[in-house]
């Protein structure tokens, strides 16, 4: 196109000199010539523009990332003229069309069109544009060009559930409930004092009216959660390009470690934060279902402190007595750290899936005692890190 441009600057600085050398009617028509070409480039660029049609259909906006969707585009000529240099543009960052292409020059003669039926797959969990993003046109002689951009197809994209057969180096029968010894002070009574973050549901209500003072249900046995799993909720860029690669595989990582474990009947408490502590106890494969409905649409958010969750895990005895918990995080902080080497001293194994393409250098040499350390990239898959 600027090559175009300066062949027709030019020839219109050709003209002006014909006409100041020699004058006459030939040098004055190539001159009119000359600045005409552009005038009817330009109406015809505004006549496509106006009048062009095109659709785009999906077959449904809540969709799972990594599964294809219906996808159908259609690109068509109403009018008297042919369309010449005609491009879609598509939403490339974060979803992929198949057998479509933006650098496809279509050109379209009256009373006909483009019609393309195919797939659409969204990359990342999140609400997000997808399909055409613009159409470019262009004039036959590549002089201008117009940009319309398409009113965006937004989706809501669910995590993929990823089913792991194992989990690397991990020995599932010691999976069991076990006691802390943050606890070993206790009695071992049918109830026990309530502390903070305790549920409701297991408040024993005679033992509270006969003592006096709030008394819960000891679980012991298999409904005693035996796993842990620790979300980091907080959102580390203002990028799309950075965080929802990265939300995304803390999500898929989460999910993944809760559906293992349920398949081996095996109860796990979630634990993470929004506008404050979120607990959920996934036993069976109603809770997971619903826990997987919940975490879908789960908020990461800038203000949403790693360090808040950890403190939350660490002020409840409730989430220590357990075999052994997972933290799914996007930075190793000095307070993760703390939390590890406390449980490790307590004898409580700990697995930091570290989602990150830079690990610290030194974060293999520095780790606590029981703790084990895997770094998962965004972009990788799951299974070959697990």
């Amino acid at each position: 196109m600027r090559k175009n441009r300066l062949i027709l600057l030019l020839l219109f600085v050709l003209s002006l000199v014909f006409i100041s050398l020699r004058g006459g009617s030939v040098s004055y028509g190539f001159f009119f010539l000359v600045v005409s070409v552009p005038l009817v480039s330009l109406i015809y660029l505004i006549y496509v523009f106006l009048t062009f049609k095109i659709y785009q259909e999906l077959a449904s906006r809540s969709i799972v990332a990594g599964e294809p969707t219906s996808f159908r585009f259609i690109l068509r000529n109403e009018n008297y003229f042919t369309y010449s240099g005609v491009r879609v543009l598509f939403h490339s960052d974060f979803s992929g069309i198949s057998g479509l292409s933006d650098l496809t020059e279509y050109e379209l003669r009256p009373g006909n069109g483009i019609s393309r039926e195919t797939t659409l797959t969204c990359r990342y969990r999140g609400s997000y544009s997808v399909g055409i993003k613009a159409v470019k046109i262009e004039d036959y002689l590549r002089l201008f060009s117009f940009t319309y951009k398409k009113n965006p197809l937004i989706v809501n994209v669910s995590p993929r559930l990823i089913r792991l057969e194992k989990i690397r180096g991990f020995d599932i029968s010691h999976v069991s409930p076990r006691q802390s010894h943050v606890l070993s002070s206790e009695r071992d009574f049918a109830v026990r004092d309530y502390v903070p973050g305790d549920s409701i549901r297991d408040i024993h209500w005679k033992a509270t009216a006969a003592l006096g003072h709030p008394m819960v249900r000891r679980h012991t046995g298999p409904e005693e959660p035996s796993v842990v799993i620790i979300t980091d909720p907080h959102r580390y860029s203002d990028d799309e390009l950075k965080y929802l690669p990265l939300e995304n595989k803390i999500l898929e990582t989460v999910l993944a470690l809760t559906l293992y474990f349920v398949n081996e009947s095996v109860t796990v408490r979630s634990v993470t934060r929004r506008n404050g502590p979120v607990e959920h106890v996934i036993d069976g494969n109603e809770s997971f279902e619903n826990f997987y409905t919940e975490m879908s649409s789960f908020a990461f958010r800038p203000d949403e402190d790693f360090k808040r969750v950890l403190i939350d895990v660490e002020s409840s005895p409730s989430l220590l007595n357990v075999s052994c918990i997972y933290m799914v995080t996007g930075d190793w902080t000095p307070e993760a750290f703390a939390l590890c080497d406390k449980l490790g001293r307590n004898g409580t194994p700990v697995t930091v899936c570290l989602v990150t393409d830079d690990p610290p250098a030194d974060i293999t040499d520095t780790l606590p005692s029981l703790t084990e350390l895997t770094v998962i990239p965004p972009e990788g898959e799951l299974a070959d890190y697990l």
